[in-house]
């Protein structure tokens, strides 16, 4: 039946809905820029949000990885599969120019570029941002990506605001272990041109001189190798009480696999810690294949999981 043949007020709201369902479909979450002060000094941030929504999705701090890329840019992306309202909080590092490539980093973020830095900052975010300080107990998730999955935790165990956990592409074991475990197993360049014996050279020099901003490894000042090198993670998590999910993937190229299962091991001996470990088969760092998108796949499971499926992140 065609639509001219209904009658005029029925056509008018067969209408009104198909506009009113068409608009909700191409709508997509909006990336807002504003700026706050920490420590004295103005500093950019992002909220992805979804404008016309009418009611606020869940929560979200996100914390991006290592370097000095603008990770705003890429932003949107990771949640273009999210099934609901967006409300996504991102602060940007200290020194980070708009559209930076990463190829050059001011000093400014060399010198501000260390965990301790990272983790204050996300804190002090939290007790500043308008929308976020009037947030309750437990009622924001926090997901890091990659470096930003080894700061998560910390802002976990630090911040009583914090009431889930997300990581991908990071694990439970100590980063110079992990730098070790590719070594021993062959892995380029850790094994070759580099060695296990260069590392724990490395590691020690870098425990006598862990200020200096003019000693570097692997890109990155001591300074900044100093604050992630030699944590435990796998302790932090161990002491939270709050939901915790973590991904990696079987091929991860920038942390190995034996770490997040080392997590997953931990918490297989406690499962009265709601703890869930997925493991993408044959994905990358950034959990990804020729035919999957396994980032935007977990971010998009998120939103089940703050509602509490435990089997949102049940792989197919």
């Amino acid at each position: 039946m065609h639509i001219n043949s209904f009658p005029s007020f029925v056509r008018h709201i067969v209408l009104a809905s198909i506009t009113l369902f068409c608009a909700s479909a191409i709508a997509a979450p909006v990336l807002q820029e504003h700026s706050i002060k920490i420590d004295g000094k103005q500093r950019r941030y992002y909220h992805l949000s979804d404008t016309a929504a009418t009611t606020s999705g869940h929560p979200v701090l996100l914390v991006s990885g290592s370097g000095c890329d603008d990770f705003a840019i890429r932003l949107p992306m990771f949640f273009e599969r999210y099934p609901g309202a967006v409300n996504v909080y991102y602060l940007e590092k200290p020194g980070v120019a708009k559209n930076a490539d990463g190829s050059k980093c001011s000093a400014e973020f060399q010198a501000a570029d260390q965990l301790d830095k990272r983790l204050s900052d996300h804190l002090k975010f939290l007790a500043l941002q308008p929308e976020l300080q009037k947030m309750p107990a437990r009622s924001i998730a926090v997901l890091g990506f990659s470096e930003g999955g080894a700061v998560a935790p910390y802002i976990a165990r630090d911040s009583h605001k914090i009431g889930w956990l997300a990581t991908a592409g990071s694990g439970g074991l100590p980063q110079s272990e992990e730098f070790l475990i590719f070594a021993d197993r062959g892995v380029e360049p850790y094994a070759k041109p580099f060695s296990r014996d260069y590392f724990l050279h490395i590691y020690a020099d870098i425990k006598k001189d862990g200020k200096s901003l003019k000693k570097e490894f692997f890109g990155h000042p001591y300074a900044y190798w100093s604050g992630h090198l030699f944590n435990d993670p796998l302790s932090v998590y161990a002491n939270l009480g709050i939901p915790m999910v973590a991904a990696m993937g079987e091929k991860d190229e920038s942390v190995p696999i034996e770490s997040g299962r080392a997590l997953r091991d931990y918490f297989l001996k406690y499962p009265e810690k709601d703890f869930q470990f997925v493991e993408f088969p044959g994905a990358s760092h950034g959990l990804k294949t020729a035919e999957r998108n396994g980032a935007q796949e977990f971010v998009a499971r998120l939103a089940g999981w703050f509602k509490g499926d435990k089997k949102a992140f049940e792989l197919k």
